[in-house]
């Protein structure tokens, strides 16, 4: 009687030790990693928006310095001789300054859709990658939760049994047997196929 519960403790501590080997430092690493990544998304983000303000900035560059003189030009080569500029002032820049808004309005809005989409694009990404690093995470908690329980529960063998049970015996023959059942039951489901099609 005594022999059998120390093989049911062995195949039980076996059963536990097989699944876990994780060591328990990699869930430390893994919230480092998951932490790194949050603040890479982070840092893309800023980039992305650093990257659209300066192209606005280069936008507003080209509607002051080339954009709005050539439309003057255009203008003015609209406007007979014989008008008073001083007088006519306020009702051609009236004609003019929404002209050079609409065009910047323009050239504004097609950047503010693309850095949108490129946002839109990386938010997406993170969240994907976010909750497949948050079942990654739980699963290594998992593993290490394992392990620890399992070294405890090895640990309690041993001092139950002392010296008379070889634990790692008794998990190399479960192994082994396990492994010879595993190829067995292969061979018996390509023998069921055979007959099955037959």
């Amino acid at each position: 009687m005594k022999n059998r519960i120390y093989i049911i403790l062995s195949v039980c501590s076996f059963l536990v030790f097989g699944c876990a080997t994780i060591p328990s430092s990699t869930a430390i690493l893994t919230q480092e990693v998951i932490k790194e990544a949050d603040e890479m998304h982070q840092l893309n983000i800023i980039l992305v928006n650093q990257l659209f303000e300066e192209r606005k900035q280069v936008i507003n560059s080209f509607i002051t310095n080339e954009y709005t003189p050539t439309i003057i030009k255009k203008y003015d080569a609209l406007l007979p001789d014989s008008l008073d500029y001083k007088k006519e002032l306020p009702n051609i820049m009236k004609s003019i300054i929404p002209v050079i808004n609409r065009k910047k309005d323009s050239l504004q809005s097609v950047l503010s859709t693309q850095q949108e989409q490129i946002i839109t694009g990386l938010n997406t990404n993170y969240s994907n990658y976010n909750k497949s690093t948050i079942a990654l995470q739980g699963l290594i908690n998992s593993a290490v939760k394992l392990k620890t329980a399992e070294s405890d529960a090895l640990a309690s063998i041993q001092r139950l049994t002392g010296d008379s049970v070889d634990v790692k015996k008794v998990e190399s023959a479960i192994d082994g047997f396990l492994q010879k059942s595993g190829s067995d039951m292969g061979k018996l489901l390509e023998v069921k196929n055979i007959l099955k099609n037959n």
